[in-house]
């Protein structure tokens, strides 16, 4: 059954619509440039910009977009590929879970769309906004999440569309960038962390996993075996971390 929400004067819904969009700004630059490299390496995997288009809208998620491409090059069988990306995007069940508290004037229809729209960086501004407010009007909501939907959208297009214009030789000299990404991606996390011990820890044990598997199963089974195993191994020592001294 839907709630009934407070029905507001239009003006006020466009004004709150406004200001999401306004909120959103300052994380836009970010989209466009993780954005730009998921569509030009969807290119690099083979699909064509349509298709890295559709899935930006549908999966709307870097790093699983990221996974999927990798496994998807590397002819990862379909139970592997949705499994690794629904591993991948548990987080969004906690953030959306955190986001409830205010979301509960909502309908049902307001919180699927909001929660569907939901990325860590619009989680961010969300949070702050309700902490500083106490309340998230969803206009304003859906103004920050779909200001962040379209330019994600867009810079996977664009990306993808100056991908394929490059020449076949050079696309092909391109090949290494899936991998050299994820090196990227993960190098920027251990920089940013306050815990790189406890970083280093989780990549070595991920490593030491493929290394002790890759031979005996298939790659895309490695994947998420060592991806789960050292996120847990890294969730114990988190939480042993915290009880010794902090």
């Amino acid at each position: 059954m839907l709630m009934k929400t407070k029905a507001l004067p239009r003006n006020e819904v466009s004004m709150e619509f406004r200001a999401g969009i306004t909120a959103c700004l300052p994380t836009i630059p970010g989209y466009w440039s993780i954005g730009f490299a998921a569509g030009a390496i969807g290119t690099l995997a083979g699909f064509t910009t349509l298709q890295t288009a559709l899935l930006a809208s549908a999966l709307y998620a870097g790093s699983a977009q990221f996974l999927f491409y990798s496994l998807w090059a590397t002819g990862a069988e379909i139970a592997s590929v949705v499994l690794s990306v629904f591993l991948v995007n548990l987080r969004y069940l906690l953030m959306s879970s955190a986001m409830s508290v205010f979301f509960r004037d909502y309908t049902t229809f307001q919180k699927v769309v909001s929660g569907l729209l939901l990325t860590d960086e619009t989680f961010g501004v969300a949070v702050q906004q309700g902490s500083q407010q106490s309340n998230v009007p969803f206009a304003w909501m859906l103004g920050l999440n779909m200001a962040a939907w379209l330019n994600w959208i867009l810079a996977c297009i664009v990306g993808a569309w100056l991908a394929s214009a490059l020449p076949p030789s050079l696309m092909e000299g391109l090949s290494f960038s899936l991998v050299s990404m994820f090196i990227g991606l993960v190098l920027m996390i251990w920089f940013a962390s306050r815990r790189k011990a406890l970083e280093s820890f989780s990549i070595a044990a991920a490593v030491v996993i493929t290394l002790l598997t890759a031979s005996h199963t298939d790659m895309s089974v490695v994947v998420i075996v060592a991806a789960s195993v050292s996120a847990t191994l890294a969730t114990l020592g988190l939480r042993l971390f915290y009880r010794g001294g902090k």
